[in-house]
């Protein structure tokens, strides 16, 4: 810190290092042609002196506001609320912050998050849209720098980031089949696939596991439920066995039904895994400490997240929005006591 507390400014600094004012700001926006030997000196001297940059200024020079907006369908949704956090988490990495907006499942609130990049209030924007249709696409398009997440909305003009949503509930009730259950329920499940959904393609992982095995698909076993909560998995369940439905396993479409699904059966004695399996989707924080704990699908979501930034911020610096692509994410199964590996 300079003298008398005084906040130290970039001539000071580069007046410690022995540089001019000119070099020190060519380091503060990463200039690539400087020596080593100079950029050791004016980081030392920052140290020394406390500089802290006015990143406000900055921005305003460059014309960027070191804000990314994140527009997500329902923050209620935990596996939502996380991705989130990850958001967050990857772009502090870069100096950047993030405006998190909740559409509420809303097409039109969708389309206005697309609208609102025209004011230039954020420097780039992650869409993750479960309403909008294909005769929206048009509205976005734009030379702002965008990412789509999500497997409501294919074809639009910008990298889409992509869940493997059938594939890994392949993996996940391939490996109930293994484990030899052969009365296996989805809880969450549709058969209606004419429009696509995270439902709909995992469902489709589903059907085409069985088929894999030799087994055709069981209508009664394919719940179709109104909200993804913990209250509408143990529903499913009550109405499972009110029927005189008994399933050897249970692949719930994501966390919430599934610990609402074990929930149920563990207030009606029937125990897990020795009677019935359960499997979940999400690997939400809470999976690991349900009792048992919740075997289920990790699709990657500090991945995701990763990728969205990373996308986001090539597109400032390339000046331009980048085209469209897809860009698919792994999965892990994460096998916990509801249902070991076998």
């Amino acid at each position: 810190m300079v003298a008398g507390s005084r906040k130290a400014t970039l001539h000071d600094v580069a007046k410690c290092a022995h540089v001019s004012v000119a070099s020190v700001s060519n380091y503060l926006n990463d200039y690539p042609y400087m020596r080593p030997s100079t950029r050791e000196r004016i980081q030392k001297a920052i140290d020394e002196l406390g500089y802290v940059t006015n990143q406000q200024a900055r921005n305003l020079r460059s014309g960027r506001t070191g804000l990314i907006s994140l527009s997500l369908p329902d923050l209620n949704q935990i596996y939502f609320a996380e991705l989130a956090e990850e958001t967050i988490k990857q772009a502090r990495e870069y100096g950047y912050r993030v405006i998190i907006e909740s559409t509420g499942n809303d097409r039109q609130r969708e389309i206005e998050s697309a609208r609102a990049m025209a004011s230039n209030m954020t420097d780039g924007l992650i869409l993750s849209p479960t309403q909008l249709r294909t005769e929206d696409i048009p509205e976005l398009e734009g030379d702002y720098p965008l990412v789509v997440l999500g497997e409501r909305l294919f074809g639009a003009p910008a990298p889409h980031v992509v869940m493997a949503n059938e594939t890994a509930a392949r993996a996940a009730t391939e490996h109930l089949l293994k484990a030899g259950c052969r009365t296996i329920a989805v809880v969450g499940g549709t058969l209606d696939d004419s429009v696509p959904s995270s439902r709909s393609m995992r469902t489709k992982g589903y059907v085409n596991a069985l088929a894999d095995h030799g087994q055709s698909v069981r209508g009664e076993l394919v719940r179709e439920i109104g909200e993804w909560t913990s209250a509408e998995g143990a529903k499913a369940v009550r109405d499972m066995y009110a029927q005189g439905i008994r399933p050897d396993g249970i692949f719930a479409l994501n966390d919430l039904l599934a610990m609402g699904v074990i929930s149920q059966l563990r207030e009606m004695r029937v125990r897990v895994p020795e009677s019935v399996r359960v499997v979940g989707f999400d690997d939400i924080d809470e999976a690991k400490y349900t009792i048992p704990s919740l075997t289920t699908v990790d699709p990657g979501r500090a991945k995701i997240a990763k990728l969205a930034i990373e996308s986001i911020l090539d597109q400032l610096n390339n000046r331009a929005r980048a085209p469209r692509s897809r860009i698919d994410v792994g999965f892990q199964l994460k096998y916990r006591a509801s249902s070991p590996q076998v």
